[in-house]
């Protein structure tokens, strides 16, 4: 709601309409200030000039105005006396009128009037051109905002066609008895640890950004995709909460994996974040696994490091919220590795407990888990996840 003001008994709302009042009010006073000594003939001629229009106001105050000057003539009419008397208030009323003929002059009203006119239109314009800026900006901001999304959705897609051409060309060498790397093998070292050759068809993208720590997919039953982004992982989880595969700034971000987990060994629970895109991109259609029809036909989920293929089962999807430090109660976000089978067990309960419906699925110590968890928006600092079980 705009602010609401009472000037004169009257009110107003909105910063135009408060202005004009203003504007009136103060044009009121200085025609009152001349009043005190005006004689009838004086103030019958003011009530002319304000009934023709040659003075304008633009509320209800010069209305009110108006009717209270004619009030006045019918009050100072009825009251004259003898004609002694009214002689004398002729008089003594001439004498004051040219009195106030001298102070205000019918061009200094005419003047006063027009400048409140000007003033009423300055305010017009500026609070136009208010608009108009703000009308621009939000135009620019959809507009920058749709080159960010369709720029991520474009790098996605070729991403998506290297690697597909990448795999096919592995299968064809593979069925051809060739090496199934595209060249000469790949090894990293973590330390003086060597680490497993990349997989082919994810070379390619690897030697991009090396920062690339998988591939995830998510199709319904009948192979129509849901999602399909590739997956980064650095030291820092904040970094792909703003920028794209490329390193570009993009408010879509990236998935990535908590730097934290490790995909080599790997990890009792492997968790991915993305960000909650009005859009859907990223893990915008997340949340559509709080229906258990959705879940039916999304139930499996492939996850590829870049070293070995994955696919999961869909195990619970939950709503909760980021915990204080000191809040004891269970934190899904910290999970990446178990104690032993009690410690999983627990976190297991926990989850289950939390879940929107029961899948059937269970998991034991030893499995290997994947989470995926993103933004919400039913409470302050909502978190929507999906947690799903390895099938070895």
């Amino acid at each position: 709601m705009g602010k609401i003001v009472i000037i004169e008994g009257r009110k107003f709302e909105g910063d135009k309409e408060i202005a004009a009042a203003n504007a009136d009010k103060a044009a009121i006073d200085k025609i009152k200030a001349s009043m005190d000594h005006m004689s009838l003939s004086d103030l019958k001629l003011l009530s002319k000039k304000l009934h023709s229009g040659r003075i304008n106001f633009g509320t209800m105050l010069g209305q009110d105005f108006m009717e209270e000057i004619d009030r006045t003539i019918d009050s100072m009419e009825r009251s004259e006396g003898s004609s002694e008397e009214k002689s004398e208030i002729r008089v003594s009323k001439k004498k004051a009128s040219d009195k106030v003929k001298k102070t205000v002059p019918d061009d200094d009203i005419e003047k006063q009037a027009r400048k409140i006119l000007e003033q009423q239109e300055k305010t017009r314009r500026i609070i136009l051109f208010a608009s108009l800026f703000v009308a621009a900006a939000c135009i620019l901001y959809i507009a920058i905002y749709n080159i960010a999304k369709n720029r991520s959705a474009r790098t996605t897609d070729l991403l998506s066609n290297l690697r597909e051409q990448a795999a096919n060309e592995a299968q064809a060498q593979t069925q051809q008895g060739q090496d199934e790397s595209s060249g000469a093998p790949i090894i990293h070292y973590v330390g003086e640890e060597e680490v497993p050759d990349i997989l082919p068809e994810y070379v390619n993208l690897y030697n991009q950004n090396k920062r690339l720590i998988g591939w995830l997919e998510i199709a319904d039953i009948n192979g129509e995709p849901f999602l399909a982004y590739p997956v980064m992982q650095t030291t820092d989880n904040e970094y792909y909460l703003t920028h794209g595969f490329n390193q570009e700034n993009d408010k879509n971000g990236c998935i990535f994996m908590d730097c934290e987990c490790d995909a080599i060994k790997p990890s009792d629970n492997l968790i991915l974040y993305g960000h909650h895109m009005q859009s859907g991109r990223m893990f915008g259609n997340l949340v559509k696994y709080e229906d258990y029809n959705f879940y039916l036909t999304h139930r499996i989920i492939k996850f590829d490091t870049i070293y070995e293929h994955g696919e999961y089962e869909v195990m619970f999807a939950f709503r909760t919220s980021l915990k204080t430090e000191d809040d004891i109660s269970f934190k899904y976000y910290q999970f990446i590795d178990a104690n032993g089978a009690e410690e999983f067990n627990s976190y297991m309960n926990e989850m289950a407990q939390m879940s929107l419906y029961d899948t059937g699925v269970t998991a034991v110590w030893g499995d290997h888990l994947l989470t995926l968890s993103t933004c919400d928006y039913e409470e302050k600092n909502g978190r929507f996840a999906v947690v799903a079980r390895r099938i070895e």
